[in-house]
């Protein structure tokens, strides 16, 4: 567990450049001033860009863990795409980008031979330190582009509610059934080794995973903007959750506890603004589109999921017989995930 608490910073961050534009009445200077804070957090983040690349990577072939992507605020695909950027100097396509080459089977064996020098003894701390300055000034600059937006300020001053057209509402049981089966037959017509096939589920799974984590906080956004600013009626049902799930969405937007109710929709858009939800161009457009990609990728993740912890079992059994740790390696997750699916198996 990383010692920094990354959505706090970046929070704090975001805040910080709220409330700094807050101090400015005038629409133009506010304006200008958002545009100063961009430019110079762009700059900060072409600055630290490579630095960052370079401990990660360096950190991630000596000090390699299940957990090491937790330091850095990022996800385990992130990590192994810097990682593997940094071995082999970049990229040459895009299906690299997306899907990275897994690691090699000795790490530090492969940096040596790249010519990755060994790090410093605290290098997980140095890059950290750098990954913590990076999600900051990614934050600031996000948060000031938001305010760039006519729009955002215009509702934020505003007393009444922008009209929307009635939202789609996808069919998202189609959605995740379609996900699920696409993945399955996809899995069916795979030619491979049991060994590889525990692979490139793995790799299933992090991809639907890393895919996710990026969709979520749009989702909340675009539902809690809908909520709060807009006409649109019954916004949970273009979302793919349900009432609770969507009265909890609103609570983490206003900064409420979990438990709590969010205001009454007559109440909404003030308290909104108070507790400066960002107003959302277009999401009555985005959403369904968002929530159709979220939940396909969860219904992918949980379908990836399933057919990884099948060849858990299979690779634990004979005549493989993999131990605990040597899957746990493969699927580069803690051996304490692969204990619990191989006691499972063993108690069916």
């Amino acid at each position: 567990m990383s010692s920094i608490d990354y959505d706090a910073l970046r929070a704090a961050a975001e805040a910080e450049v709220s409330e700094e534009l807050a101090k400015v009445t005038d629409p133009h200077e506010r304006r200008a001033l958002a545009e100063e804070i961009r430019d110079q957090a762009h700059m900060e983040l072409s600055l630290l860009k490579a630095e960052r690349q370079q401990l990660i990577a360096a950190a991630a072939w000596y000090e390699y863990h299940p957990h090491l992507h937790e330091e850095f605020g990022i996800g385990r695909l992130s990590l192994r795409r810097l990682a593997m950027a940094e071995l082999l100097g970049g990229f040459e396509d895009r299906e690299d980008v997306l899907n990275p080459p897994r690691w090699p089977e000795d790490r530090v064996k492969a940096a040596r031979k790249a010519g990755i020098p060994q790090p410093p003894a605290d290098v997980i701390a140095q890059a950290a330190q750098v990954a913590a300055r990076y999600e900051a000034a990614e934050a600031r600059r996000d948060a000031a582009v938001a305010q760039l937006e006519d729009t955002y300020d215009a509702v934020r001053t505003a007393g009444g509610r922008v009209t929307v057209s009635a939202l789609e509402r996808p069919d998202f049981e189609a959605i995740r059934q379609a996900a699920r089966t696409e993945l399955a037959e996809e899995f069916d017509r795979l030619d491979a080794s049991d060994e590889e096939r525990l692979r490139r589920a793995a790799d299933a799974v992090d991809q639907a995973e890393e895919t996710m984590a990026k969709l979520l906080p749009k989702r909340d956004a675009a539902v809690s903007s809908l909520s709060a600013y807009t006409t649109a009626r019954g916004v949970y049902y273009s979302a793919g959750v349900n009432r609770n799930s969507h009265t909890r969405i609103l609570a983490r937007a206003l900064g409420l506890p979990r438990d709590s109710d969010p205001p009454k929709r007559a109440e909404l858009p003030a308290a909104a603004r108070a507790a400066r939800v960002k107003f959302i161009k277009n999401a009555d457009k985005q959403l369904p589109k968002i929530a159709q990609e979220y939940e396909a990728a969860k219904a992918r993740q949980a379908a990836a999921i399933e057919i990884r912890n099948e060849m858990i079992g299979i690779m634990h059994g004979a005549p493989h017989e993999w131990t605990r740790s040597q899957i746990a390696e493969a699927i580069d997750r803690d051996p304490k995930i692969v204990a619990r699916v191989v006691a499972a198996d063993e108690n069916s």
